[in-house]
């Protein structure tokens, strides 16, 4: 499998050409970065006193970043060195699973049941990993070596999935895809054979994750998660496709082409992503993903905006890495971004807007989605190539983050988002009917009626508009309620507000409100998704007079 991948040729030129340097860079700067500390396996004891997926995340950095060196300078025996020690600490590790995954939920188990059997995101992604750095590195490895991998990969993995069910299989989310593709990428290299036996078992698992998308190819997750699912799936897809000859194609499914176009949809501007639901708002995605579409679908996928960072090692997965090189064209870069572009996507409840002067996306459908936020109805403004009135994102996965305290984090709460609040109090995190967002293409305007995503009865009409000009966005919200209700309407930024003539200006974006009412500006720390590092963000409240139920702000550029 991807022979193509073995040809020095393309090493070479990946090696010498200077449409990598920032592909070398970056990798040469991980493995400097991974390697101040010497790679080990994990014993019992330090995993079960140290539940830390930051553990697992060194080790894929070693593994990953000295694995793609010594494929690029196969003569540096410094990096060959590094990858060896790097593979046998995996292999004697305890588990390739963090121990946070090991909950009465998913698996019936605890920490302290250990099973070399349990199957992840995290250990099948290891087991990848290690099938196709055995594959790529066959004839230099070391016999012994070889031959534990073999090993390893049958214990861990392969019989684990022949002997029992896992709950990912008939899952609504990118596990399925991830832990599917990932087990059946094994049993493609490993043994083709149990992989013909298991097909039909392998691909409804793959229809369940297509079945949570809709046909027009949304991500509810948001892109990181299109990125690392749908990602999974392509990896398996194109191994899928070459094993059989062609006889298997995901890629003719009109669904999996509609997925493939996600992306491009969600570029604002050449650096801003859509940072919906539990991405990050710096909105990091696997860049080797559009280039294997590009190869698959040619001009049917766009091409990808020229100034955006590349992100190689986005969800630190070997899969991803090696694919941002060895599908890596310049000619799938665009000497520019397509603007004056609208996607009008009703049946996922969507709308994305680019022109000359800004970026938009509104957000319709509903408060139950997977990796949902409160956030129906909430919208990005993006200029100046950065997100002015902002989506933050996911906040890191701290303990309780997927459980039923979720929403008491701030980042995934009603008070990170663009929607208003009744007496202090946001949207609930009910699932109910979704609410769509509706383009008027005419008159240039978008709408949407969310009164269903706050649950409580005295509101009868809550209805956000939404009018595009050149020069600005004027949003209209008209509620109605059977009680006296005090309205608050909320907008986020990570740009400190300045108020010029009692204005608020971000950026050279000022907030003109009807009624000259005076913002209140409050300024939250949050921590970053990645790192838990610390950024403010501005909250910029304007709470309508007694009495009034409609609100009327004209973003001005």
């Amino acid at each position: 499998m991807l022979d193509f991948a073995r040809d020095k040729m393309l090493w070479e030129k990946i090696r010498t050409s200077d449409e990598f340097i920032q592909h070398r860079k970056e990798v040469k700067e991980l493995y400097e970065k991974a390697f101040k500390t010497e790679p080990r396996a994990h014993s019992a004891k330090e995993i079960l006193e140290n539940n830390d997926n930051g553990l697992w995340r060194l080790q894929f950095d070693h593994l990953q970043s000295s694995a793609i060196l010594s494929l690029i300078y196969p003569d540096n025996e410094e990096y060959y060195d590094n990858l060896l020690k790097s593979v046998w600490a995996y292999l004697d590790d305890y588990t390739w699973a963090p121990l946070g995954h090991y909950t009465k939920q998913y698996y019936g188990k605890t920490p302290k049941d250990f099973d070399f059997g349990l199957i992840d995101i995290f250990a099948s992604s290891a087991a990848l990993a290690l099938a196709e750095i055995k594959s790529l590195f066959q004839d230099r490895f070391p016999k012994l070596l070889i031959d534990r991998i073999t090993y390893e990969l049958r214990r861990r993995t392969i019989e684990p999935y022949l002997t029992r069910k896992y709950f990912w299989e008939s899952h609504d989310n990118n596990w399925t895809a991830v832990c599917t593709g990932a087990v059946g990428s094994v049993l493609i290299y490993e043994a083709p054979e149990l992989y013909y036996e298991n097909r039909e078992r392998l691909h409804a698992s793959m229809k369940c994750y297509l079945d949570s998308y809709k046909d027009d190819g949304m991500c509810v997750e948001g892109v990181g998660y299109w990125s690392f699912g749908f990602g999974f799936f392509v990896t398996f897809a194109m191994l899928e496709k070459e094993l059989t000859n062609g006889e298997i194609d995901w890629f003719k499914e009109e669904k999996v082409k509609e997925i493939s176009k996600f992306i491009q949809k969600t570029f604002l501007q050449r650096n801003v992503l859509v940072s919906f639901s539990d991405a990050g708002i710096d909105s990091p995605y696997s860049f080797g993903l559009p280039h294997m579409l590009k190869h698959i679908y040619g001009d049917e996928i766009e091409n990808l905006p020229p100034d955006h960072g590349i992100v190689v090692y986005d969800n630190t997965h070997f899969n991803f890495a090696l694919r941002s090189f060895i599908y890596y064209s310049k000619d799938f870069l665009a000497d520019k971004m397509s603007n004056d572009v609208t996607y009008s996507v009703e049946n996922s409840s969507y709308l994305f807007k680019r022109t000359e002067n800004y970026g938009f996306a509104v957000k319709g459908g509903n408060n139950g989605e997977s990796h949902n936020h409160i956030d129906v109805g909430s919208f990005i403004l993006a200029r100046n190539n950065k997100q002015i009135i902002c989506d933050l994102g996911a906040g890191p996965y701290e303990d309780g983050y997927h459980t039923e305290r979720r929403y008491t984090f701030f980042n995934p709460s009603a008070y990170a988002h663009n929607i208003p609040m009744l007496n202090g109090v946001g949207e609930d995190s009910v699932r109910r009917e979704d609410a769509c967002v509706n383009y008027d293409w005419e008159k240039e305007r978008a709408s949407l009626e969310f009164s269903n995503a706050f649950g409580v009865d005295f509101l009868t009409k809550a209805e956000r508009a939404f009018d595009f000009k050149k020069d600005s966005i004027t949003m209209i919200d008209t509620l109605e309620v059977t009680k006296e209700t005090e309205i608050t309407e909320r907008f986020v930024s990570v740009i400190e507000p300045k108020i010029v003539d009692g204005v608020a200006v971000i950026d050279d974006v000022s907030l003109i409100v009807q009624d000259n009412l005076q913002p209140k500006i409050t300024v939250k720390e949050v921590k970053r998704h990645l790192d838990g590092s610390i950024y403010n963000a501005y909250l910029i409240d304007y709470t309508l007079p007694k009495g009034k139920y409609d609100f009327k702000i004209t973003f001005s550029m």
